[in-house]
């Protein structure tokens, strides 16, 4: 096995070959971009399901535990079926020493389970590693492949993508099919929708462009002291394509649509997979490959994405656990967000401003990986005012069969944390000892990593 990150495609083409193309046996979605892949796959995944399709999904990197990746029917596949299907993938790459990597692994044996499923699947949903073009997970062809979509995309993994923004989006439009249909979220910068043109126009294939949704005032009496989740008014309908249409398509009106995600871009998330279940159902080629698309109505898209949950993401949760400072154990309130780079910090700001001051966390525990830039996304969480008064950072549980993963130094992270001006701030050896520093009643925000993220659901379950 190869250790690290290794783009291409030959490997992990020649162990699927071996392994008698688990890749071809189910349709897929294909999911790229930056931010955004995890949710946008949650909402369409739940949609499917909602309109009683047998669904796959394969989301990178695990969050607890290795297998968790992987789910069939909207629910985590158990240990034994990844293991065994596991187990079969590694010992074609040593009969064939082939040499894949972890990921490529790791992405075999996700079309090794979903090729083994009982009932058959109608369909996966494949997440990106990293990437698109020379991703492990960019092997399935045209004919199999039902629709493409791109998230947002901004500056991320530089080291493997490119420095411009037009760089990474012509890495990640990789995944568009020769003829196929490609969904583009809402970007903020217009470069992306340009090579995302360019490319479909050499791949004779179309770009839907999606919009967002828009809040609404919530007439509705609420029968519980709980809040309930925000009104949207969700389009599922493109703002344009690429090429044009020869004549404008009728246009739907919008869905109303209770959001249970947080945070403001789930609004061009939610309206990214709308219109992406829209384009399943309609589109004669998606259909004409799977016929039970023709399941997916306007009530099963407002159910689907109601139901959907998608921990790791601005995902609040109480936590006992004895504190340094009191013999107490009242659970404190956690924001756990696996904000990582420059623009998910922005998100994860902008969410933390909407609290109340009765609500807002005021301590953060931070651990990032290496290598990252952490003045880059410390400056937004803690701007000058930020409610958040403390910093503590921490380093992360590094993953299983992902050797290259390493926590960045606490050190270089305190350091960053005091040139942005925040003065408490200290060094803890884990996130349960960070945790345990809190007062009474204290409220915080864990971010910076999934795989710190992942520490924190370990203390929950523990």
């Amino acid at each position: 096995m190869a250790s690290g990150i290794s783009l291409g495609l030959n490997r992990i083409s020649t162990l699927l070959s071996s392994l008698r193309s688990p890749h071809l046996a189910t349709p897929i979605i294909h999911i790229s971009g930056t931010n955004g892949k995890g949710s946008v796959s949650a909402y369409l995944s739940s949609i499917l399901l909602s309109s009683s399709l047998h669904v796959g999904r394969f989301n990178s990197p695990h969050l607890v535990d290795e297998w968790d990746c992987l789910q069939i029917g909207g629910k985590t596949i158990d240990r034994k079926t990844f293991e065994d299907a596991r187990e079969a993938v590694q010992d074609a790459d040593r009969k064939g020493s082939i040499g894949a990597t972890s990921f490529e692994l790791l992405t075999a044996t996700a079309f090794e389970v979903f090729r083994r499923a009982s009932p058959k699947l109608d369909v996966a949903i494949v997440e990106v590693g990293m990437g698109g073009r020379t991703d492990a997970t960019n092997v399935v062809d045209a004919e199999r492949t039902l629709l493409s979509i791109v998230t947002s995309i901004e500056l991320d993994h530089q080291k493997f993508l490119g420095d411009t923004i037009s760089e990474i989006a012509m890495v990640k439009a990789g995944i568009v099919k020769k003829g196929c249909d490609v969904v583009l979220a809402k970007q903020d910068h217009r470069e992306v929708e340009t090579i995302l043109e360019q490319v479909a126009d050499e791949m004779d294939a179309k770009v839907w462009f999606a919009g967002e949704g828009t809040t609404v005032i919530d007439t509705t009496p609420s029968t519980s002291s709980d809040t309930p989740d925000p009104l949207v008014s969700l389009p599922f309908t493109p703002t344009r394509t690429h090429p044009a249409l020869p004549s404008p398509s009728s246009s739907s009106p919008p869905l109303s649509v209770r959001l249970p995600l947080p945070g403001s871009y789930q609004l061009a998330n939610s309206a990214a997979a709308s219109l992406a279940a829209q384009v399943l159902r309609s589109s004669p080629r998606a259909t004409s490959l799977l016929p039970s698309l023709t399941k997916i109505t306007d009530t099963t898209i407002v159910q689907g994405i109601e139901a959907t949950r998608w921990p790791g993401r601005l995902d609040w949760i109480s936590l006992a656990l004895p504190s340094s400072s009191s013999s107490s154990t009242t659970p404190h309130r956690i924001l756990i967000d696996g904000a990582h780079n420059p623009s998910s910090s922005i998100h994860l700001a902008s969410y933390l401003s909407s609290l109340t001051n009765a609500a807002s966390p005021t301590t953060l525990i931070i651990g990032l990986s290496f290598p990252r830039a952490p003045l880059s996304i410390l400056s937004p969480l803690v701007p000058k005012g930020s409610r958040i008064s403390r910093v503590i950072c921490v380093p992360f549980t590094e993953p299983e069969s992902m050797p290259w993963i390493k926590p960045t130094a606490t050190g270089e992270i305190a350091k960053a944390a005091k040139e942005v001006g925040v003065e408490n701030v200290e060094e803890a050896e884990s996130v349960r000892e960070a945790i345990e520093r809190l007062k009474e009643g204290e409220r915080a925000v864990v971010a910076g990593s999934l795989y710190l993220a992942a520490d924190v659901y370990r203390l929950a379950r523990a």
